[in-house]
Protein backbone atom coordinates (compact mmCIF):
# COMPACT_ATOMS: atom_id res chain seq x y z
CA UNK A 1 0.00 0.00 0.00
CA UNK A 2 1.26 3.40 -0.91
CA UNK A 3 2.14 5.78 1.88
CA UNK A 4 -0.59 8.43 1.83
CA UNK A 5 1.50 10.81 3.94
CA UNK A 6 3.78 11.50 0.97
CA UNK A 7 1.18 13.24 -1.17
CA UNK A 8 1.90 16.63 -2.67
CA UNK A 9 -0.19 19.69 -1.85
CA UNK A 10 0.36 21.92 -4.87
CA UNK A 11 0.69 21.70 -8.63
CA UNK A 12 4.33 22.82 -8.64
CA UNK A 13 5.20 20.01 -6.20
CA UNK A 14 3.31 17.57 -8.41
CA UNK A 15 5.27 18.62 -11.50
CA UNK A 16 8.54 18.47 -9.60
CA UNK A 17 8.06 15.14 -7.80
CA UNK A 18 5.85 13.06 -10.06
CA UNK A 19 6.89 14.13 -13.52
CA UNK A 20 10.61 14.09 -12.76
CA UNK A 21 11.05 17.40 -14.52
CA UNK A 22 14.26 19.38 -14.42
CA UNK A 23 13.39 22.68 -12.74
CA UNK A 24 15.49 24.60 -15.23
CA UNK A 25 13.65 23.15 -18.24
CA UNK A 26 11.34 25.38 -20.21
CA UNK A 27 8.44 22.95 -19.94
CA UNK A 28 8.60 22.93 -16.15
CA UNK A 29 8.75 26.71 -16.01
CA UNK A 30 5.78 27.14 -18.35
CA UNK A 31 3.64 24.56 -16.53
CA UNK A 32 4.57 26.06 -13.16
CA UNK A 33 3.65 29.57 -14.35
CA UNK A 34 0.39 28.49 -16.00
CA UNK A 35 -0.84 26.51 -13.01
CA UNK A 36 0.40 29.22 -10.62
CA UNK A 37 -1.56 31.90 -12.46
CA UNK A 38 -4.60 29.62 -12.71
CA UNK A 39 -4.43 28.93 -8.99
CA UNK A 40 -4.20 32.64 -8.14
CA UNK A 41 -7.11 33.45 -10.45
CA UNK A 42 -9.22 30.76 -8.80
CA UNK A 43 -8.45 32.06 -5.29
CA UNK A 44 -9.41 35.59 -6.43
CA UNK A 45 -12.63 34.23 -7.92
CA UNK A 46 -13.30 32.50 -4.60
CA UNK A 47 -12.93 35.80 -2.76
CA UNK A 48 -15.11 37.68 -5.23
CA UNK A 49 -17.84 35.04 -5.20
CA UNK A 50 -17.79 35.00 -1.42
CA UNK A 51 -18.01 38.79 -1.18
CA UNK A 52 -20.71 39.20 -3.83
CA UNK A 53 -22.63 36.25 -2.40
CA UNK A 54 -22.50 37.71 1.10
CA UNK A 55 -23.74 41.10 -0.08
CA UNK A 56 -26.53 39.49 -2.11
CA UNK A 57 -27.48 37.25 0.83
CA UNK A 58 -27.76 40.33 3.07
CA UNK A 59 -29.91 42.03 0.44
CA UNK A 60 -32.17 38.98 0.23
CA UNK A 61 -32.35 38.81 4.03
CA UNK A 62 -33.54 42.41 4.14
CA UNK A 63 -36.12 41.63 1.44
CA UNK A 64 -37.24 38.61 3.44
CA UNK A 65 -37.64 40.73 6.57
CA UNK A 66 -39.52 43.50 4.77
CA UNK A 67 -41.82 41.26 2.75
CA UNK A 68 -45.46 41.96 3.50
CA UNK A 69 -47.08 38.91 1.98
CA UNK A 70 -46.18 35.21 2.07
CA UNK A 71 -45.44 34.98 -1.69
CA UNK A 72 -42.64 37.55 -1.49
CA UNK A 73 -41.19 35.84 1.58
CA UNK A 74 -41.17 32.48 -0.18
CA UNK A 75 -39.54 34.01 -3.26
CA UNK A 76 -36.80 35.67 -1.17
CA UNK A 77 -36.26 32.42 0.74
CA UNK A 78 -35.84 30.44 -2.50
CA UNK A 79 -33.32 32.96 -3.83
CA UNK A 80 -31.44 32.89 -0.53
CA UNK A 81 -31.18 29.09 -0.61
CA UNK A 82 -29.98 29.26 -4.23
CA UNK A 83 -27.26 31.77 -3.28
CA UNK A 84 -25.99 29.53 -0.48
CA UNK A 85 -25.90 26.50 -2.76
CA UNK A 86 -24.06 28.44 -5.49
CA UNK A 87 -21.45 29.76 -3.05
CA UNK A 88 -20.94 26.29 -1.57
CA UNK A 89 -20.49 24.63 -4.96
CA UNK A 90 -18.05 27.33 -6.09
CA UNK A 91 -15.97 26.98 -2.93
CA UNK A 92 -15.95 23.20 -3.24
CA UNK A 93 -14.85 23.24 -6.89
CA UNK A 94 -12.04 25.71 -6.30
CA UNK A 95 -10.76 23.74 -3.30
CA UNK A 96 -10.92 20.49 -5.26
CA UNK A 97 -8.92 21.91 -8.16
CA UNK A 98 -6.32 23.81 -6.13
CA UNK A 99 -5.74 21.47 -3.20
CA UNK A 100 -7.39 18.08 -3.42
CA UNK A 101 -6.75 17.20 -7.08
CA UNK A 102 -2.91 17.31 -6.75
CA UNK A 103 -3.23 15.26 -3.56
CA UNK A 104 -5.47 12.67 -5.21
CA UNK A 105 -3.27 12.41 -8.28
CA UNK A 106 -0.12 12.00 -6.22
CA UNK A 107 -1.80 9.39 -4.02
CA UNK A 108 -2.97 7.17 -6.88
CA UNK A 109 -0.47 7.70 -9.74
CA UNK A 110 2.65 5.60 -9.86
CA UNK A 111 5.76 7.81 -10.08
CA UNK A 112 7.56 5.34 -12.31
CA UNK A 113 4.90 5.37 -15.03
CA UNK A 114 4.78 9.11 -15.63
CA UNK A 115 7.44 11.47 -16.88
CA UNK A 116 9.12 12.72 -19.99
CA UNK A 117 10.70 10.92 -22.88
CA UNK A 118 13.72 12.88 -24.11
CA UNK A 119 13.14 11.66 -27.67
CA UNK A 120 9.82 13.52 -27.97
CA UNK A 121 9.66 16.87 -29.65
CA UNK A 122 8.85 19.93 -27.46
CA UNK A 123 5.10 20.24 -28.29
CA UNK A 124 4.51 16.62 -27.28
CA UNK A 125 6.62 17.13 -24.14
CA UNK A 126 4.40 20.07 -23.26
CA UNK A 127 1.19 18.05 -23.60
CA UNK A 128 2.49 14.85 -21.95
CA UNK A 129 2.03 16.02 -18.30
CA UNK A 130 -1.51 17.09 -19.01
CA UNK A 131 -2.26 13.72 -20.61
CA UNK A 132 -0.77 12.00 -17.59
CA UNK A 133 -3.04 14.06 -15.34
CA UNK A 134 -6.01 12.74 -17.28
CA UNK A 135 -4.70 9.19 -17.26
CA UNK A 136 -4.48 8.99 -21.05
Amino acid sequence: MKNLLNVVASWSEYFNVFLGMDQSSGTYQVLKQVFGILSIVLWVVLGLVGAVGAVYAIYLGVQLARAEDQGKRDDAKKHLITVFIAIGVTIALILVFNIFLPMLLSAFIDKDKVGFDSSENPPVQMIRPLLNLLGA
